[in-house]
């Protein structure tokens, strides 16, 4: 059984607390498209009952440790484009001597100094997932390179981009993405890495899961707040 995920977009820490209490096995903040800033996320990081990643708006060093020594359980890095991009990336996740992260063991990460240094990069380490999304023309050009770069967890499929980069934009559900996909599994996979995807569709979920995704991100907090809110107003209608 895959894990299950929603994506978060409201700058507020209460839908972290709810991701929790609702089941969720992670959430993803989403840093990249919603209004989050890093000191916002710092709130909505106490507020996680879960494991919660951050998608980071790029891949750069800066950008990557802010996250984590912020506290969060691993980043998503968007528009990968190569493999010495990934490498970059998943050095800036991990301490010496796998990555070069710089060490201030003063964050929230470490709990403000009260985990002893050696526990605290010895944990990041082992415990930090470091996810790259495979959403571009050279990232599926390169996806077995990618998937075979050391300290990368998770290849991230993004269906709407990469319809958008495949000519087929929108169209999430079409067979030539669904084979894209399947080869970014079968790289994964032969990498012992996981795969998950974005789905905003039971019927979405349904064929990824069938595909052998390890992890759906359902939908995001928006979405999911439009439309029941839409829904109970047209019910109220037919009173």
């Amino acid at each position: 059984m895959p894990r299950f995920g929603v994506f978060l977009e409201l700058p507020t820490p209460e839908p972290v607390e709810m991701a929790g209490w609702a089941g969720w096995d992670y959430c993803v903040i989403d840093c990249e498209h919603a209004p989050i800033d890093n000191a916002m996320l710092g709130h909505m990081l106490r507020g996680a009952r879960i494991p919660a990643y951050v998608r980071v708006p790029n891949g750069e060093p800066e950008t990557v440790q802010g996250a984590l020594d912020n506290g969060a359980a691993g980043v998503i890095v968007p528009r990968v484009e190569s493999v010495e991009q990934t490498r970059r990336i998943a050095q800036s996740a991990r301490f010496f001597p796998r990555g070069r992260r710089g060490v201030n063991h003063m964050v929230r990460a470490a709990r403000f100094s009260l985990t002893p240094v050696a526990e605290y990069l010895a944990s990041v380490d082992r415990d930090v997932r470091v996810i790259v999304q495979i959403e571009t023309a050279s990232a599926l050009h390169d996806v077995e390179a990618i998937a075979a770069v050391e300290g990368v967890d998770e290849l991230f499929i993004g269906p709407y981009d990469l319809s958008q980069a495949m000519g087929i934009p929108g169209q999430v559900m079409d067979a030539k993405l669904l084979a894209a996909g399947e080869r970014v599994l079968a790289a994964a996979h032969t990498n012992r890495r996981e795969v998950s995807v974005f789905v905003n569709s039971i019927e979405a979920a349904s064929a990824w899961i069938a595909l052998g995704a390890d992890a759906l991100h359902y939908s995001a907090d928006t979405f999911l707040l439009a439309q029941a809110m839409r829904s109970a107003r047209e019910q109220l209608g037919r009173l």
